[in-house]
């Protein structure tokens, strides 16, 4: 029973990812509701099935940001089913290198197995990507912790949109940035940057690095209406991340949003048209760092009963001493 509640929920992402129409974010809210009806059409009294995302790679054994992403978007997906108990990355990737396993693209049976001991965990689920030009083929692979043997695939294509290009860093989100010496960003300066998503306008004003831990400061707008926005800070809490140069994942350690602080979680009402303050503070940055390769800002938008997801990022951005 809980290797098909697995089958059933990442067949039915898969199935349908290619099909749906707008951007990636979009798509993957409407794979949310339908995996939610699938698992709970198939799910009676089984006790939750616990389970470890791995990172995606390519057929050369190689993880890019895309790699991350579908297993990121798969860990906050299948938890939120509330059918399943996800082991959290940093667990996971502590576990990973002390053990030294080969836990990316093709899991061996030992390392399955090994994991399966340590962490209690019931699947895997991993995967490859293949690059076909105008496409990437995600094939994924739910591996038994018991037997160490492939039990269940999924696959499918997602098309090289935008959203794809920038995962896969065909292109930078921070424009601006000086690239004279030889292609080489300048990083003593920093040029502000502009996304729209989700009704939003996000400015990314700086990212500052002072001893080892680095401030993040935006500026939020709500376009049209007033909107509630909140952010989860944590691990625990599948929170916002920085990936500095080195690709170490990193959680804040602190929020500000207008005139709220917060440890734990953050939430303030954005009237439209009025620019609110976000500060995003990380810690344990190496101090040589001259970079983060990629900034993840989610948070929570506060509809009244609705809750929807604001994913946003940015890559490349220079650590301003």
């Amino acid at each position: 029973m809980k290797r098909m509640l697995i089958l059933v929920c990442l067949s039915s992402l898969f199935a349908t990812h290619v099909l749906a129409q707008g951007n990636v974010g979009q798509r993957i809210e409407d794979l949310t509701r339908q995996i939610s009806a699938k698992v709970t059409a198939q799910a009676t009294a089984q006790p939750k099935t616990t389970i470890a995302v791995v990172e995606f790679a390519d057929l050369e054994g190689r993880v890019s940001n895309f790699g991350r992403f579908v297993a990121e978007e798969l860990i906050t997906r299948l938890y939120e089913t509330n059918k399943f108990k996800v082991i959290e990355r940093q667990l996971l990737n502590k576990i990973i290198t002390e053990q030294k396993l080969t836990l990316t693209g093709i899991v061996d049976p030992a390392s399955a197995k090994k994991l399966g001991r340590l962490l209690g965990v019931d699947a895997i689920i991993s995967g490859s990507v293949s690059d076909l030009s105008k496409t990437l083929r995600v094939n994924a692979r739910m591996i038994s912790t018991e037997t160490g043997e492939i039990f269940a695939v999924a696959s499918t294509e997602f098309v090289k949109d935008e959203t794809v290009l920038e995962l896969l860093g065909g292109k930078s989100s921070v424009s601006g940035s000086d690239t004279t010496n030889g292609g080489a960003a300048k990083l003593d300066k920093f040029v502000p940057v502009t996304k729209d998503s989700m009704g939003f306008t996000i400015v990314l004003k700086q990212c500052k690095l002072s001893n080892t831990a680095v401030t993040c400061e935006l500026d939020l707008t709500s376009n049209d209406m007033d909107r509630g926005l909140g952010f989860s800070i944590g691990p625990n809490t599948n929170p916002s991340r920085l990936y500095d140069q080195a690709g170490a994942e990193h959680f804040p350690a602190q929020a500000r949003l207008g005139d709220r602080v917060g440890t734990y979680y953050v939430e303030s009402l954005l009237v439209a048209g009025v620019s609110y303050k976000l500060s995003l503070r990380f810690e344990g940055i190496p101090t040589t760092s001259t970079k983060a390769s990629l900034l993840r800002l989610r948070g929570s938008i506060l509809l009244g009963m609705d809750i929807r997801d604001l994913i946003v990022e940015f890559r490349d951005v220079p650590l301003v001493k």
